[in-house]
């Protein structure tokens, strides 16, 4: 009875092991995969400075400028419209847009901050 014993004990003690194994394994595949999508969704940003959004008077163009500190990716949002660009370090970049909005249209432009997403946005009546 005795060998029964320590034979299920033994056999509990590689089972636990084994859980502990997989539990770490999958823990660090989760971090890993976190750490891709991060990269790709947050990081890939750029970095700006500056950001003035400015409506031209009596039109619908609006212009953006701002100065690249860290390259990437930018998005400008203009009502419903999305637009990405990748842009490289400048000062003073900027890009206008035309669009037929009407009514309030929030105008945006998506980057980041250190390490997190970043908005800069005014709305403007068209």
């Amino acid at each position: 009875m005795a060998v029964s014993l320590e034979k299920k004990l033994e056999e509990a003690t590689v089972a636990k092991q084994r859980y502990r194994s997989l539990f770490v394994l999958a823990s660090v595949a989760l971090v890993l995969v976190l750490g891709i999508v991060y990269n790709n969704v947050v990081l890939d940003y750029a970095v700006l400075d500056n950001v003035t959004i400015t409506r031209q008077d009596g039109t619908n163009s609006v212009k953006f400028q701002f100065d690249v500190i860290k390259p990437g990716r930018i998005d400008f949002n203009y009502g419903q419209a999305v637009l990405t660009d990748r842009k490289q370090v400048r000062e003073g970049d900027g890009f206008n847009w035309s669009w037929t909005a009407t009514g309030d249209t929030e105008v945006s432009v998506r980057s980041r901050q250190f390490i997190f997403p970043h908005w800069d946005s005014e709305t403007f009546n068209f």
